[in-house]
């Protein structure tokens, strides 16, 4: 018997189209798998992999892939987006954590704008014809990604996703930082 090997895949999500006024055309089968593939996997891995790289002497990291839709949607894959604003949330708080963990283990976020891949594709989503060529080219997503990780940066905002990144959610998360400082003072008093 003899092996096929294919051209190697990067799934780094499912998307699917998501129209609430045909309502009885969506297929909630499809919600679970979503979910899985684009939150709950990467909270299970970090869970797998943290104690691991938490006795590690040297830096390590975690790289979890999210998206620009995870802070700006597109009406067409609600469920895309909010799995990935999921992840995003998820990710800040995480990062905090290690910060002022016992650990070097640094959290990193790449956002990537629409990426010519099989995420377009018409096996996942049927209604779009040439899918697989929507978006950014992967060798410039991979070069500009490849770069901002190269120059340290926990924070990865590829192509379009740069805009939504500097206009607003850096502003977002210094209010977040804010926040999370005033809210340790005040655990700190009522905590034994």
């Amino acid at each position: 018997m003899k092996t096929r090997i294919g051209k190697p895949r990067v799934i780094i999500g499912i998307q699917c189209g998501f129209d609430f006024t045909k309502a009885t055309s969506i297929d909630l089968s499809i919600l679970g798998e979503e979910l899985t593939t684009n939150y709950l996997s990467f909270i299970h891995l970090t869970v797998a992999f943290l104690p691991h790289l938490q006795k590690q002497k040297n830096e390590t990291a975690l790289i979890h892939t999210t998206s620009g839709l995870g802070l700006v949607p597109m009406v067409r894959c609600a469920k895309y987006c909010a799995t990935k604003a999921a992840l995003h949330h998820f990710i800040l708080v995480l990062r905090g954590q290690m910060s002022d963990g016992p650990s070097n283990v640094k959290v990193i976020e790449i956002f990537p704008p629409a990426v010519q891949m099989e995420l377009h594709d018409e096996k996942h989503q049927p209604d779009i014809k040439n899918g697989g060529q929507i978006g950014m080219p992967l060798d410039e997503f991979t070069d500009e990604t490849y770069k901002g990780l190269l120059e340290g940066k926990d924070q990865v905002p590829v192509g379009m996703s740069k805009g939504a990144f500097e206009g607003f959610e850096v502003k977002r998360q210094e209010m977040f930082k804010h926040m999370t400082e005033g809210m340790k003072k005040m655990m700190a008093q009522h905590t034994k």
